[in-house]
């Protein structure tokens, strides 16, 4: 036997010290002393106003004492609750409580709380774990913990508009068991688990559900929203693709879409009827970071689901560079800025310059500049404020600018040498390139990475942020090839994507980035919630009495115990026969 409140030493301790403390108390006597009174009138209220108390020598009444001490300890023990171990297997019991926005339509969640609650009380408490699986996975009661600390937690929880993050559970259990212990994963809730993880499993873990899944309701959702350049052509205008979702039996969806809160008028909408659903087509709106907001009008009717009726996304902000073209470079680059609709010739002010070295135009604004072989050995030199990281800086250029795209082994065996990047410090931005690159003797002019090459390099430079066409709960950030990609900070200002790996959104809402004032609106749009994807692969839970016996209840079994003996101790005083 085991407790779930006190350590077994504890509960010891405390039964010695309460029959120790009773017994000094039953040899406490009431006494009376002589007291001189004018009058025998008052004598009864001297007697009751005047008790002393004393040691007897003689310890009587051992039937008192008897009944008392049990009471006390009856209290003592339900306090410290008691847990009975049924099955000594040593099986480790996980009970997982899906979270996801799945959960939220009508009463789901709260049945899957309270199935949840009954399962947890029929575990041994050393051996049992409860594990919130919603936008993040959390634990809500560890191994030891009161049920009452489950209660508590549970009472300030609601689904997360989140897809489901059981499976990812699952996954992390698997790749971290207890050597030769047996792992029973309990699932309360609707969450899919696909049977390509249940085959991956070891044969120590086992996962079942608690109950047969939620019937699908009536339900209408947005399940994708993206942005793209727009189809006119406009480098500062964008479109916006929303793909609604109406269940069977439901009404047509009507959207309300608007941005930065203001109603985008119907003549930029185009609608195309799809089998399930229907797709809106936004078209050319300004790309200047504006907040663009889809939400399916509530007066539709029934919906089973409402995490998913709205989806936000934060536009681009695309701005047309200003760029300064030196005249000994027209006729190799001046076609290919032309051809760009997002830059626009400048002769003067600009804010990026495409010179030669020792040219006096642009100033010290970032510059791409194209040099002779012999000042460099690196074809491609990158030059970067001193107050930054090279090895960042590296990484994220190498990626934005596309130097991957370059047929560097071509370039190498025109020139004889090797095709090199590298990276320096230096008092400004800059992109120094070999300008024999230029000439007939390369392929590179006229290969179709080279204009890509020119339009990323002055986006890099200048700084312009990535746009990212769809932010979306549970699905990997990726932003647009072109721009510096914006990294998430969190709420005291700390990064926490790491370079290199996308960062997945956990559930929708704001997402704080590193540009100030600005963050990245995430929705839920995902197809499976919509459409209430429920998933048989799961056996069902046996009863939870047959998961192992536990104490569940038995303190308030010794509670009315101890209540039964306190009204015959009352019996007896009424009686007489306890003074």
């Amino acid at each position: 036997m085991n407790f779930a409140n006190l350590s077994v030493s504890w509960v010891l301790a405390g039964l010695a010290g309460l029959a120790a403390a009773l017994f000094v108390l039953q040899q406490l006597r009431t006494r009376y002393r002589d007291v001189t009174v004018v009058t025998t009138i008052f004598w009864k209220q001297v007697v009751d106003e005047a008790p002393v108390r004393k040691f007897r020598e003689k310890f009587r009444h051992p039937l008192a004492y008897a009944l008392i001490l049990a009471i006390a300890s009856l209290v003592w023990l339900a306090f410290a609750d008691p847990q009975l171990s049924g099955a000594a297997d040593g099986t480790r019991y996980i009970a997982v409580l899906d979270g996801s926005a799945t959960m939220a339509g009508g009463n789901r969640f709260a049945r899957a709380v309270a199935d949840l609650e009954r399962y947890v009380a029929s575990l041994p408490a050393d051996r049992r774990q409860v594990i919130w699986s919603g936008g993040e996975l959390r634990p809500l009661l560890s191994p030891g913990e009161h049920t009452l600390l489950l209660e508590k937690r549970l009472s300030r929880l609601e689904p997360d508009s989140a897809p489901s993050s059981v499976e990812r559970l699952i996954r992390q259990i698997s790749a971290s068991p207890v050597a030769g212990q047996q792992t029973e994963v309990v699932v309360f809730g609707d969450a899919p688990v696909r049977k390509q993880v249940l085959d991956l499993l070891p044969e120590s873990i086992r996962v079942t559900r608690a109950a047969e899944a939620t019937a699908a309701g009536t339900n209408r959702g947005i399940t994708a929203l993206g942005v793209s350049d727009a189809l006119s052509g406009a480098w500062d205008r964008v479109d916006v693709l929303i793909d609604v979702r109406s269940g069977a039996g439901a009404k047509p969806a009507d959207v309300q879409v608007t941005l930065d809160g203001k109603p985008i008028p119907a003549a930029a909408i185009s609608r195309t009827a799809q089998p399930d659903g229907e797709q809106w087509l936004v078209r050319d709106l300004p790309a200047a970071g504006g907040l663009f907001a889809a939400r399916i009008n509530a007066a539709a009717g029934a919906d089973d689901q409402p995490l998913d009726d709205t989806a936000n996304v934060r536009l681009p902000d695309k701005p047309i560079l200003k760029v300064q073209l030196s005249s000994s470079l027209e006729a190799d680059l001046g076609p290919v800025l032309r051809a760009d609709s997002g830059v626009e010739l400048v002769t003067s002010s600009p804010q990026i310059v495409v010179r030669r070295p020792n040219e006096a135009i642009g100033g010290k604004v970032p510059a791409l500049e194209f040099v002779p072989n012999g000042s460099q050995q690196q074809a491609f030199l990158l030059t970067h404020p001193e107050s930054l990281d090279s090895h960042d800086v590296l990484a994220d250029a190498v990626d934005r600018i596309g130097l991957t795209q370059i047929d560097a082994m071509a370039l190498a065996q025109d020139a004889g040498r090797p095709i090199e990047v590298s990276i320096a410090p230096g008092a400004q931005w800059r992109v120094s390139v070999w300008e024999d690159l230029l000439s007939e003797q390369y392929n590179f002019t006229r290969s179709r990475a080279f204009p890509l090459f020119v339009a990323n390099s002055l986006r890099w430079l200048a700084g312009t942020p990535a746009w990212y066409p769809t932010v979306g709960a549970g699905k990997p950030l990726v932003p647009a090839s072109v721009g510096t990609a914006v990294r998430v900070v969190a709420p005291n200002g700390r990064v926490i994507d790491p370079l290199g790996a996308a960062f997945v959104p956990p559930k929708a809402g704001d997402l704080p980035v590193s540009i100030k004032g600005r963050t990245l609106a995430v929705s839920l749009i995902d197809p499976s919630v919509t459409a209430g994807t429920r998933d048989a692969s799961l056996t069902i839970a046996k009863e939870a009495a047959t998961h192992g016996g536990s104490g569940a209840g038995f303190a308030t079994w010794l509670g009315l115990i101890a209540l039964i003996l306190l009204a015959v101790e009352w019996h007896f005083f009424q009686r007489g026969r306890l003074p």
